[in-house]
């Protein structure tokens, strides 16, 4: 299992299921289209957050529409790294899913820390966030269950 998260070789031989792999490109046309969507339109986006901004001044508005639209890039940027990985280093999309899990942990656990005043009701992000990470975890898990056709090339 250690060995498909940190491969010796980051080559383009993809060694765990098939579905893995695969759940992997849904996840990230999601994930750029959010970061496009905060990027271009960054109030819309606070407003799938559940931000009320109306209760913002002009500067505070202005400040939380760029951060926005900041971590929007941010966001694109590894969506595009993650690309990169399937298309040519598919060793590493073991990697990438541990990566994004542990990204999203992370901002989960930062909005614990230092919480964000929504408004009351369900958001539409947070169901999309809850679908995300469902598919992060079981593309994780597919991705390091070798498969049997994986394991045979390596042994002749």
């Amino acid at each position: 299992m250690l060995g498909l998260l940190f491969p010796r070789v980051i080559d383009n031989r993809f060694r765990g299921q098939w579905l893995g792999f695969w759940l992997l490109a849904p996840v990230l046309v999601l994930k750029i289209g959010i970061a496009f969507g905060s990027i271009l339109t960054p109030r819309q986006a606070n407003a799938a957050d559940a931000i009320d901004l109306a209760t913002f001044s002009q500067a505070a508005l202005r400040d939380q529409m760029t951060s926005t639209a900041l971590l929007g890039l941010l966001h694109l940027c590894i969506g595009l790294i993650c690309v990169l990985a399937m298309i040519r280093y598919r060793a590493m999309v073991p990697l990438i899913y541990l990566w994004l899990v542990f990204e999203f942990l992370g901002r989960r656990t930062i909005l614990g820390l230092y919480p964000i005043e929504r408004t009351p009701g369900t958001s539409s992000g947070s169901i999309i966030n809850l679908v995300l990470i469902a598919m992060l975890a079981v593309g994780l898990a597919l991705s390091i269950w070798r498969r049997r056709d994986a394991r045979d090339g390596e042994r002749a």
